[in-house]
Formats: structure tokens, C-alpha cells, sequence
């Protein structure tokens, strides 16, 4: 009787060693794009791809494509021909000499976690042509976290500038789409990854300081900058802030 039971706990046990084991739920981060983040294309894309880490939600997961002037022209989603949805593509109308900004909207399918970035591309051989600011920048800083800390996801940043945040962010008035005024916008990069907030992003938190919160940070060590960026080649138009913070959690 002994014997029995121990075989079969024993088998039990190898059934149940021989399981592959559940994937752990991650979120959806960008793996590449087509075109690729900063390129410069001769002729403009008939299409424009997102890859990304893993399955995303059909519903709510987009693509927005913006023009040099940052109106949106195109938007899309989800490209239904790849049955593991992690694809996003566009159809991007006639597009003439510039720098473009795709938006992406991701939508974990596992947990409904939401990610979001861009990337841009030119085109035409003037498209990086830097455009010189049409008044004085205002000055802009990275308040907190402070360089060289360790932290813990989620991550926030305070900046601070004297400048009208809602005309120097997406979504807002933005000074440069009436040509009066710094053509400039805030531009925030983790490593490769860059980030242009809308107004509605920011969060007041004292006298001319503003929290954004940043998307989960991976383990190990992250560059931040900040800066204002020309409205059309997306280059710094300023000076740059820079940090380097460590996640550890």
C-alpha cells in the first residue's frame, strides 16, 4: 500500500513537473517600426508598422500619424492579417517633405495594462533641415528625481519652466502651429524611446513645475533627457537636461 502511494505521488509529480509553465504578464513595449525611429526616407512609406513585445487588445490599441504642423492626418490599429496581434500598421495618405510623429496607444491583451510612445521619421532630403526657433526659448529644467538615484517603478519627473506649458506641449495651444512664438514643443527621451507629452499629460504641482509620469521602467540603468524640440525636424532646440536613474524594482 506504501508503495503505491509513493509511485503515485511520483507520477503525479512528474506530470506535473512536465507542464510548461504559464508566461508571466508582462506589458507591451515597442520592438521595432517601419520605418524605422529617425529615419530618412527618399520617398514616403505606402505603410507604416508597429511591432511590439507581446499580444495586444484589439480594441483601444492605435496608431495616430501627425504632420510636421503636429496635426493628425492618419490614424490605425491593429493589423488583423497578423493573427498574434502585435502588429499595428497605418495607411498613411500622400505625404509630402517633413518630419512625421507616429503616437502609439498599446493595450496589453493579458491585463489591459496600457503603454504608450512614438517615433518619427522624415521625408524628402530637406526634411532635417534644422528650423532656428522664432523667439527665445524658455529656460526649462529637470527638477526631480535627482541624478544618479535608484528607484522604484512608477517613476515621475517634475520639470520646470516659466514658459506657457499648454502652447509647448502637444494638445495644447502650441505656439509654433501659429508661427508665433518658440516653433518648440517638450520632448522627454528615455534611452531610445522618446516621449512628447500632451498638455493634458502634465500635472500642475507648484509655481511653474509640472509631473509626468513615466511608463514602467525596465531594471538597470536609464538615461532621461529633456528638452525643448523644433516642431518639425524634432531635434533639440535647446539645452538639454540630462539624468541617469537606476530602477531597481
Amino acid at each position: 500500500m506504501n508503495t503505491f502511494r509513493i509511485t503515485a505521488v511520483c507520477v503525479m509529480l512528474a506530470a506535473t513537473l512536465s507542464q510548461p509553465a504559464l508566461p508571466a504578464w508582462g506589458h507591451a513595449a515597442l520592438v521595432k517600426s517601419s520605418p524605422a525611429n529617425g529615419a530618412s526616407l527618399t520617398k514616403a512609406p505606402p505603410v507604416i508598422r508597429a511591432w511590439f513585445s507581446e499580444e495586444l487588445a484589439v480594441k483601444g490599441s492605435t496608431l495616430k500619424l501627425f504632420d510636421p504642423r503636429q496635426k493628425q492626418i492618419a490614424a490605425g490599429g491593429i493589423d488583423i492579417s497578423v493573427k498574434t496581434h502585435v502588429v499595428m500598421k497605418i495607411v498613411p495618405p500622400h505625404l509630402a517633405a517633413g518630419t512625421y510623429v507616429v503616437r502609439w496607444h498599446a493595450i496589453s491583451a493579458d491585463d489591459n495594462k496600457v503603454e504608450e510612445g512614438s517615433f518619427r521619421f522624415s521625408v524628402g532630403a530637406g526634411a532635417l533641415s534644422p528650423r532656428p526657433p522664432a523667439a527665445s526659448l524658455p529656460p526649462l529644467h529637470l527638477i526631480a528625481p535627482a541624478n544618479n538615484l535608484r528607484l522604484r517603478n512608477p517613476v515621475a519627473l517634475v520639470i520646470e519652466t516659466p514658459g506657457d506649458i499648454s502652447r509647448l506641449t502637444l494638445g495644447g495651444g502650441m505656439a509654433g502651429m501659429s508661427h508665433m512664438g518658440p516653433q518648440v514643443h517638450l520632448h522627454v527621451v528615455v534611452d531610445n524611446a522618446t516621449f512628447m507629452p500632451w498638455a493634458k499629460q502634465l500635472t500642475s504641482v507648484g509655481s511653474h513645475r509640472y509631473r509626468f509620469q513615466l511608463p514602467s521602467l525596465s531594471t538597470g540603468t536609464h538615461t532621461i533627457k529633456i528638452y525643448w524640440g523644433d516642431n518639425t525636424t524634432h531635434k533639440p532646440a535647446g539645452a538639454v537636461q540630462t539624468a541617469h536613474w537606476t530602477i531597481v524594482g
